[in-house]
């Protein structure tokens, strides 16, 4: 007994040494370590909202720090991740963590047409913006965001860039291309699904449709996790055979004009869904009568709906509908939405 005793105190001060060392490291040691090169010069994009690991992975990749993962921890420690601005800077890769983040804290380069996407925004949307900063026209972007040759030389899983380009406040150059533009708000995604941990690329198609759904369907963070446990359940559970998610919004995207094949019924849409597009079952988006997820995602997603479609929220919900003030009611039984839907109604 008194063996197994001082045997667990010393694994106890063996552990606590340890970790004594790897603050040390990161603390005392690791700030003032110069970077991996020579004194190069390097240009690095910091989007908006991006948490340690994304920053982290974004000077990594150009080269201006070895071990993302110690500078993500050492950038959480210090507690200056608050003071790093957005935009476009032009640093060495041979400064210090200490030195880097200086730079990193002041002003950027020249910041040149600013953007601003929103979450939940289409293509087609997308393009009317950047038509509006004066880059090019809505049309051309479209055109590059749906050319097959294109979206399958950045990898993505679908014939178009829908879903895979993050909503967010861009500094692009005046002589930017849309092909360049949508290589960074792809990037910018690959940045911000890094903070959700490792996903295997068998999974991003997936993960990001049914995120798109969610950011369609609320624009209320901390409810996004429960509507993304409804549709799950819709996917899996035994009490919803049918497997039909039942959502308006994929119905309304797949009258889109580019979506093809064209559905009948679309001809006719005008921002309203009514009874015919409901029923058009040659709508391949129309998840009242195709089960399982739509071909692709929606819109541009953010990271509250990522996070959601991620880790979503074991509820025993299968139906919602909208209540007061754009939140949701979440019914588990067919009876209980049925009521929810006769006050939304009374209330309309």
């Amino acid at each position: 007994m008194i063996r197994l005793i001082k045997t667990c105190l010393m694994l106890v001060l063996v552990s606590g040494l340890a970790v004594a060392a790897l603050v040390s490291e990161l603390l005392v040691f690791f700030p003032d370590r110069p970077g991996p090169g020579e004194g190069r010069r390097h240009e690095v994009h910091i989007a908006a909202g991006s948490g340690p690991r994304a920053i982290a992975a974004r000077l990594n990749e150009v080269g201006v720090i070895n071990g993302p993962l110690r500078f993500a921890w050492w950038l959480r420690l210090t507690g200056r991740l608050p003071l790093i601005q957005a935009g476009q800077f032009e640093v060495s890769d041979n400064l210090t963590p200490h030195q880097l983040v200086d730079q990193l804290c002041g002003p950027g380069l020249a910041k040149g047409v600013k953007v601003t996407i929103p979450e939940g925004f289409t293509l087609r949307q997308i393009g009317q913006n950047l038509e509006q900063a004066g880059l090019f026209s809505a049309q051309q972007f479209l055109a590059a965001a749906t050319d097959r040759d294109g979206v399958t030389e950045l990898g993505l899983p679908g014939p178009t860039a829908e879903g895979y380009l993050f909503p967010n406040t861009y500094y692009f150059d005046p002589s930017a291309t849309p092909s360049a533009v949508i290589t960074a708000m792809h990037v910018t995604l690959r940045d911000r699904l890094s903070e959700l941990g490792k996903v295997e690329e068998a999974e991003l198609k997936r993960l990001v449709t049914l995120a798109s759904i969610v950011q369609s369907e609320s624009r209320h963070a901390d409810e996004m996790p429960i509507v993304a446990g409804v549709y799950t359940n819709r996917l899996t559970s035994p009490e919803f055979p049918s497997r039909l998610l039942q959502a308006d919004p994929t119905v309304a995207y797949g009258c889109e004009p580019f979506v093809r094949p064209r559905a009948p019924s679309c001809l006719k849409y005008r921002g309203v869904l009514v009874r015919s597009q409901l029923n058009d079952g040659q709508n391949p988006y129309n998840t009242y009568r195709h089960p399982g997820l739509p071909p692709g995602p929606i819109c541009a997603v953010g990271l509250d709906a990522l996070k959601a479609a991620h880790r979503p929220a074991d509820v025993p919900y299968l139906f919602f509908v909208v209540g007061q003030q754009g939140r949701h009611v979440f019914s588990r039984t067919l009876a209980e939405h049925q009521k929810a839907v006769a006050e939304y109604r009374k209330r309309r």
